[in-house]
């Protein structure tokens, strides 16, 4: 079959479409040759140039735009189209691979353009316009509690280095007992017995181990280190706090789905809050959600706020529970040939929702609940990664029930699953009975 009778048999789904080619200081758009004459321009990054191609599209009654995700360089083109009503469809860069070998700018925008008429690309998920703002300040948490870390871990260098051994009698260095000591260190304060007699009570180590942990060498280029650091720590701890306000304050503004005050069922524990702040977030999530997701075993504040910020209370755009899993990127894997599994690795997918859900399944070992037994169960079966994931999948699909059905969360407990695995080992042993021609007998 020759490549135009291949063509020919191609339906045009999108009529009246464009092909973006995104970069750093340019943007290609292709349109259908049979529209105008020039069928491929190049509108320079500037913000009148942007104005000026929703212009000119709008002109053509193009009503449908697929563009690549190019690093971040989409955003600003992405927004303003949406602000004029388009249909912006964001496109992964693997889908539109040329498969010819040329490259160019104008072959990669008439390229997507052709696709995109014929229906062959999918647009990526990105939340409504009004989720955005949350998401930003969440990411924008999360990198400094990440800049936070570093910056404690150069505190714990500077420490080392100065034979401090705090890290042997102390869980946490910027805990209490920590953060009094490094300060009074900082403060000038040399004496180990001193130092050691600030000492919170709730510490197991005795008062003389610390005071002998703090028999250092006190080299003044390694204080200088620490005193730099705990000034980072300080002024990351700040930005935190102007990150968890404004995050509050995108909250009010969201509409609520519920007014039910929620009760938590569980102890909710959330780094650089306090309890007053912990309790406000949990009602802020529950009336934007409509169902208190932190019900869920090993879910948290954290895991919800995550949750909240990349994908929001509005799960509509995943027809079922398994686009959803997919998408997250906890579903079972589908690269299978000839009923085999393909060999190599699957393309690496960064998605924060579901590193969240992975980290939370994690933590459902020492669960005591039915979530936790599943993950024990999987874990004596599997390997740990395989058994992560699975568990992030089933609270995959327990997210999307609960916020597809507006129905709470109920645990069924350990017991539940003991009786599960019973009737599921029971039922295993009379199918093998069945294929040997034996019969089981229940003895009491």
């Amino acid at each position: 079959m020759t490549r135009k009778a291949c063509q020919q048999r191609l339906s045009r789904v999108h009529r009246h479409c464009a092909g973006v080619d995104v970069g750093s200081r340019e943007h290609w758009v292709a349109v259908d040759p049979t529209q105008c004459a020039e069928s491929v321009r190049c509108f320079s990054a500037f913000s009148d140039d942007l104005y000026a191609m929703a212009d000119w599209l709008a002109a053509l009654k193009v009503d449908v735009v697929a563009m690549e995700a190019t690093g971040v360089y989409w955003i600003p083109l992405y927004e303003v189209l949406d602000a004029r009503g388009f249909q912006v469809h964001l496109v992964n860069a693997r889908a539109t691979r040329q498969v010819s070998g040329r490259k160019s700018d104008v072959l990669d925008c008439q390229w997507i353009w052709q696709l995109m008429s014929h229906g062959l690309l999918r647009g990526a998920f990105r939340p409504p316009d009004a989720i955005c703002p949350l998401r930003m300040y969440v990411r924008q948490r999360a990198t400094k509690v990440r800049d936070q870390s570093r910056a404690l871990a150069h505190m714990q260098k500077a420490l080392t280095q100065m034979n401090i051994q705090l890290d042997g009698v102390l869980s946490n260095l910027m805990g209490k007992t920590g953060q009094a000591i490094v300060r009074a260190i900082l403060a000038g304060e040399r004496d180990p017995q001193k130092l050691a007699r600030l000492r919170d009570r709730r510490v197991h180590a005795t008062e003389a181990t610390v005071a002998r942990s703090l028999g250092g060498n006190w080299r003044q280029e390694h204080l200088f280190a620490l005193a730099q650091a705990m000034q980072t720590y300080d002024f990351l701890q700040t930005q935190i706090a102007a990150c968890d306000q404004a995050i509050a304050a995108v909250l009010e503004t969201l509409p609520r789905r519920g007014e039910v005050a929620f009760t938590p069922d569980k102890p909710l524990r959330s780094p650089h809050r306090t309890a007053a702040q912990q309790k406000t977030l949990h009602r802020a999530l529950g009336h934007l959600f409509g169902v208190d997701l932190t019900a869920i075993p090993t879910l948290g504040l954290e895991t919800v706020l995550v949750l909240a910020g990349e994908i929001g209370p509005d799960v509509s755009r995943f027809p079922t529970a398994e686009h959803f899993s997919s998408w997250l990127n906890v579903a079972p894997p589908t690269r299978i040939s000839g009923g085999k599994p393909l060999p190599g690795h699957a393309p690496k997918i960064i998605n924060r929702a579901g590193q969240a859900l992975r980290q939370a399944a994690a933590n459902a070992r020492r669960s005591q609940s039915f979530i936790g037994a599943s993950h024990r169960a999987r874990l004596a079966r599997m390997d740990t990664s395989k058994a992560i994931k699975a568990t992030a999948h089933q609270l995959a699909r327990l997210i999307y029930a609960m916020l597809t059905q507006g129905q709470a969360y109920v645990e069924k407990g350990i017991d539940a699953f003991e009786a599960q695995r019973r009737d599921k080992q029971l039922r295993a042993l009379q199918h093998k009975a069945r294929q040997l021609g034996l019969a089981l007998v229940h003895v009491a």
